[in-house]
Order: structure tokens, then sequence, then C-alpha cells
């Protein structure tokens, strides 16, 4: 008879929270267009509201990155590569006037390379 009683109990309970969590609106569950909070805000306007925080973000995570592989590697890090550049020490043909892309083939630089401009795809 103590079982009986104790399970109706459980029971109850577990159909009364149901009731209880189902009856509530859950605005998570609809997906991400919820609104935060404002009627007619779109991804842009969130977007927005944060774009002066990104900058300042991004050096601070640069800062950060730097100082661990100057503390990890005991040495100043370089600055990536990304393109050519006038500067042929931060170039990415490093002065020579000839890129080597990610396939193998070779293109001249813009600021280093010599030549007919016709001729773009050195073989």
């Amino acid at each position: 008879m103590k079982n009986l009683v104790n399970l109706t109990c459980v029971v109850l309970l577990s159909l009364c929270t149901w009731q209880f969590l189902s009856s509530k609106d859950n605005s998570w569950s609809n997906g991400f267009n919820h609104s935060f909070g404002c009627q007619g805000c779109s991804t842009d306007d969130i977007a927005n509201m944060y774009k002066g925080y990104i900058d300042e973000w991004k050096t601070s995570i640069a800062k950060s990155f730097n100082d661990a592989e100057t503390k990890v590697f005991n040495k100043s890090p370089n600055p990536d590569i990304v393109g050519p550049d006038p500067d042929p020490k931060k170039c990415v043909c490093k002065g020579s006037g000839i890129i080597v892309q990610g396939d193998g083939h070779k293109t001249p630089c813009p600021y280093h390379g010599k030549g007919d401009i016709l001729n773009l795809i050195i073989k």
C-alpha cells in the first residue's frame, strides 16, 4: 500500500511539473529569431550594437596571442605574411618578384615582378 501511495505522488508531481513547463512560452525553442526581447531587432541591428567593441576585442586577442607566443617560444612573434607588399621583407614573394600560388603555379608580384605584363602566368 505504501508503494502505491509513493507511486501516485510521483506520478502526480510529474504531471504537474510537465503541465507547468509545457504552458510556459519558451522563446528559445522557436529558433534563433526570437527578437532578443526587442520588437523588430534584426541580426544586423544586433551586430551593430557590438560594432564599437569588435576592433577592441580583435586588438586584445591579438595582443594575448602575441604575449602567449613570446612566453612559450621565448621570442617575439613575426607577423603573418598576407600578400603582396611594397616592402620586400613583408611581401609574399620575399623580394624575388615571383609569387608561388597554393597549387604550385607562379605569378609575377605586382610590386617586385619584372617582365611583360601580358605574360602573367609563369610556368
